[in-house]
């Protein structure tokens, strides 16, 4: 059984469809690349795969993370959520917040972690990267 795999997966926006039918499986430890032009769909489906955009039709699983966008529930969309991450083409960072707590919200919110520990887990990420003395920024 792959690790992740889309069936069927369909996105449109008004009547222009961005996604028609596309599968993919990719198993334990493998490398994969999405390469395409501006424009080709690329984004919104690694957008759809997190659920950023919720697809039309489909059905997403990862590791025992079942998404079916027929039959959405809230506990299939959470599960889903819990397992994936995104980095964002341009800048997506919460202005109203500082740099230590754009990354904590969403160990907070999603993963359920106290603020405390959110807040450690934030700092040791920060530190990795060279920015701890950026926290507050």
């Amino acid at each position: 059984m792959a690790l992740l795999e889309a069936s069927n997966l369909q996105k449109s926006f008004a009547d222009k469809s961005i996604l028609a039918g596309i599968d993919l499986q990719v198993e334990e430890g493998e490398i994969v690349v999405i390469l395409g032009p501006s424009g080709s769909g690329k984004s919104t489906f690694l957008r759809c795969l997190n659920l950023l955009e919720t697809p039309d039709a489909g059905v997403i699983t990862l590791d025992d993370a079942v998404f079916n966008a027929t039959k959405p529930t809230k506990s299939a969309t959470l599960a889903l959520r819990r397992k994936t991450a995104f980095v964002f083409q341009n800048y997506a960072l919460f202005r109203n917040k500082t740099a230590l707590e754009n990354i904590t919200e969403a160990l907070v919110v999603v993963k359920g972690l106290s603020k405390e520990s959110a807040r450690e887990k934030g700092l040791a990420i920060l530190k990795q990267v060279g920015m701890e003395d950026f926290q507050n920024a």
